[in-house]
């Protein structure tokens, strides 16, 4: 059965360790592995207690509400090419901001010239930058970040995982009374089952197994609303070291670069007209001029479910500032990571060209 897209599958009969896993590709920089990036910055929020923190409106909804009770988030306007509007984050700057928190979309990372300028904000204004690689972690180092985070689980096939990671001692962050109970690892289920059915070993709806996700992420999202936060599940640690980061890296922009040859629609532009040699994406992302009914044509007709990332014109307070709106109602991002190879992008191409409105 070809299903592409959503949650990834978890295939426990083939666990192996493998070399230069993201323990090695972190190995460089001190590090604390949680169970998810909303944890890490819940955890991070510990440097800048009762100040404010200058975050961009296109966010997830983790990290538009995921800021701790004490730390009082502000929206600065992210331009449609995921540039920082300037103009409008140092309009925001007062005597009670204590950080910027920067998001590098896509596995694209802010430009030299924005890190410059970010640089010099920070040292003006003696402001600690937080930096977003949920989607950029394996595109390079870090670019202006004293701190970073990336929920890493967003990579691999794997239940749970997150990660803070620094040039700067960690020493400081308090994590006492944190255990591995993790109540991301709930999502065993549905993985594992995904794969049973994939691998056509089970007759199950596709659909029903998108429920089931859907189900368990709303339950996570209660509990995290709540302010649990755990430690990394040492299954997930074990997962992690049976997955090695090259060959994803590789499989990542292959993919993205062969599709890039195939889409032709007339309702796509590409989000990130040029990709840097050296980034890894995350998925591919577009600008869709009718976003919603091609997601609905594609889930339907072909069982492939891009993603949408995010829904932000539902999200105050966020929804009216800058192209926050717009964005969050034309992007459409596909899914080019290392479960698949040149003829799924092919079939996946065919798909997106025969929408027709």
């Amino acid at each position: 059965m070809r299903t592409m897209g959503y949650d990834f599958n978890i295939e426990v009969r083939n666990l192996s360790l493998k070399e230069y896993t993201v323990f090695d590709y972190l190995r460089g920089y001190n590090c604390i592995f949680l169970d998810s990036g909303r944890s890490c910055i819940k955890i991070l929020c510990q440097l800048i207690k009762n100040k404010e923190i200058l975050a961009p409106a296109f966010s997830c909804f983790s990290v538009i509400y995921g800021f701790t009770e004490g730390v009082k988030p502000v929206f600065y306007a992210v331009n449609d090419d995921f540039s920082i509007d300037f103009e409008d984050l140092e309009s925001k700057i007062t005597k009670n901001t204590a950080a910027i928190y920067i998001t590098n979309y896509f596995g694209h990372f802010l430009s030299d010239e924005d890190a410059e300028k970010i640089n010099k904000i920070k040292k003006e204004y003696n402001l600690i930058v937080i930096e977003d690689n949920t989607q950029s972690l394996f595109s390079g180092e870090l670019k202006v970040g004293d701190y970073a985070l990336s929920s890493i689980r967003k990579w691999f096939p794997v239940p749970d995982g997150g990660v803070i990671y620094s040039d700067n001692s960690l020493s400081t962050i308090d994590l006492r009374g944190l255990v591995k109970d993790s109540k991301q690892c709930d999502k065993l289920y549905p993985q594992i089952l995904k794969a049973m059915v994939v691998k056509d070993m089970l007759d199950f709806p596709v659909s029903k197994i998108a429920d089931l996700f859907s189900q368990v992420e709303e339950q996570l999202n209660n509990y995290a609303d709540n302010g649990e936060i755990f430690l990394m599940n040492d299954f997930t640690q074990f997962i992690y070291r049976c997955n090695s980061v090259p060959p994803m890296i590789k499989k990542r922009q292959d993919n993205e670069r062969y599709l890039r040859t195939l889409i032709d629609s007339p309702y796509l532009r590409q989000a990130i007209p040029v990709r840097e040699k050296n980034e890894c994406p995350f998925n591919m992302p577009m600008y869709c001029t009718h976003r919603d009914e091609m997601w609905n044509y594609l889930v339907e007709k072909f069982s492939i479910y891009p993603s949408v990332l995010w829904r932000s014109y539902l999200y105050d307070p966020v929804n009216k500032i800058g192209a926050t709106s717009r964005m969050g109602k034309e992007i459409i991002s596909f899914p080019i990571d290392q479960r698949y190879g040149k003829e799924d992008m092919e079939y996946m191409a065919e798909a997106i060209n025969s929408f027709r409105i």
